[in-house]
């Protein structure tokens, strides 16, 4: 193969990753997520005093 076959290539790797990553994140990766395993702690409700000092 040449260079141009090679850069094409390339970039179409390259690009489909991007893509691939944008759907990734869009469809799992910006969903919150409430992890209770190993937490001693359910719920902490703040005071407005509490959330001042912290």
């Amino acid at each position: 193969m040449d260079r141009t076959k090679y850069r094409v290539w390339l970039i179409s790797v390259v690009l489909a990753a991007t893509i691939f990553g944008i759907f990734y994140y869009v469809y799992t990766g910006n969903q919150e997520k409430t992890i209770t395993d190993g937490t001693l702690v359910y719920r902490q409700e703040w005071t407005p005093q509490e959330e001042a000092a912290a």
